[in-house]
């Protein structure tokens, strides 16, 4: 009996419940948002390259839906710090060509219309520019570029000083954008060998003087000085900038 009772058993087909595939947006916001997080914050700055761009899948996530597009664009352009600078030093303004009307030229010969301005650009916080080589028009271009960008909280600027990229007209173009966005930071950095660079931000900071570096103590110190006030100077103290390949 209890032979012919397991055999029944055997034979038995236990009826299974059918689901419901879930939706990506069925998930509460909190989950979706932490998603987000781990798949789209760096820990490095992001170099915006289409020719050095490694493998992501996860960037089709973008164009799943408008919705999900929208609870991203916070994560990956307001949480992450983008290095500008393209190859050759005349793209670099194509990422924010890019972000503020879709289109990615150097030079806009006119106004993006619109209906093509990029939702992105209200998000952008921080960016990274090593302007290595870069000429001076091209980084007052560079810089006209940033009044699309309202809430841009920060941008770190590195420079050799070579090629005619003078100390002062480095320090002007950023005190024009200074003086334009009040509440943007700006690190200015000029780099003195591959890993190190003298930060000298305090020549944006009121009242403006005209600096240059002291030929007298620079051999062993970084100082920096004023040649229309002989008694007022300047420490620039050294801080850590490994020049990195995208540079």
């Amino acid at each position: 009996m209890d032979n012919d009772h397991g055999q029944a058993l055997n034979g038995l087909i236990m009826p299974m419940e059918v689901t419901e595939p879930h939706c990506f947006l069925d998930f509460p916001r909190e989950i979706r948002d932490l998603i987000y997080a781990m798949i789209f914050i760096s820990k490095e700055p992001i170099y915006p390259s289409r020719d050095r761009a490694p493998v992501a899948p996860y960037m089709s996530f973008l164009r799943a839906n408008k919705q999900i597009y929208t609870e991203i664009l916070p994560f990956l352009y307001g949480k992450n710090t983008f290095q500008i600078r393209g190859t050759p030093a005349f793209k670099s303004p194509a990422f924010l060509n890019f972000l503020h009307s879709q289109r990615q030229g150097g030079y806009l010969p006119h106004p993006p219309s619109r209906p093509t301005i990029c939702l992105a650009r209200h998000h952008l916080r921080r960016l990274n520019i090593p302007s290595h080589g870069i000429q001076l028009d091209h980084l007052r271009h560079l810089f006209s570029l940033m009044r699309h960008f309202p809430n841009l909280e920060h941008i770190q600027l590195v420079y050799l000083g070579k090629r005619g990229l003078v100390d002062m007209d480095v320090v002007d173009v950023c005190r024009l954008l200074k003086d334009r966005l009040p509440l943007l930071n700006i690190t200015l950095l000029k780099r003195v060998n591959f890993g190190e660079a003298e930060d000298i931000s305090w020549t944006l900071h009121r009242p403006y003087y005209k600096w240059m570096p002291s030929s007298e103590k620079s051999a062993t110190e970084h100082w920096w000085i004023c040649p229309n006030f002989p008694d007022l100077d300047q420490y620039a103290p050294l801080v850590s900038a490994p020049q990195k390949i995208p540079e």
